[in-house]
């Protein structure tokens, strides 16, 4: 059976979870906005060092961020050290970049339902570190 460009597309998805063209269609640009908007209140995980006005820089991280907003798309990157629990170090892990700026990019994926960063000025030649958390987190590493 002949498959369209579409279907081709929608088989080949994540690595793991659903299909990331569905994935994508069914999460609008309004609705990944939404979410990423609600995680930004998130901020315990966010290290702020002594002497800085913690309001001040948990604000600027955030203005930075929505300075930074991109039309979301996919993006895939390979994992670097030190890792994540569930992908070891050299598989390829995707996801649906919001920010991005200067080699640097905030990835929303879906499924676990988290945010994390992936690094790298050539968008086909991404590192995922191992860092993830809230927004704020991933943007301030």
């Amino acid at each position: 059976m002949e498959r369209t460009g579409r279907q081709r597309r929608a088989m080949s998805g994540f690595r793991s979870g659903p299909p990331f063209t569905t994935t994508l269609e069914v999460l609008s640009t309004e609705a990944l906005r939404s979410r990423l908007k609600s995680a930004m209140s998130v901020t315990e995980d966010v290290y702020v060092n002594a002497g800085v006005d913690e309001a001040k820089y948990l604000a600027d991280l955030a203005a930075d961020i929505q300075r930074n907003l991109c039309e979301p798309f996919p993006v895939s990157a390979r994992v670097a050290e030190p890792g994540f629990p569930e992908a070891p170090v050299g598989q390829e892990i995707s996801g649906i970049c919001l920010a991005c700026r200067e080699g640097y990019w905030l990835v929303y994926q879906p499924e676990p339902d988290r945010f994390l960063c992936f690094w790298g000025a050539d968008k086909k030649n991404l590192s995922a570190p191992g860092i993830y958390g809230s927004p704020l987190y991933c943007w301030s590493a």
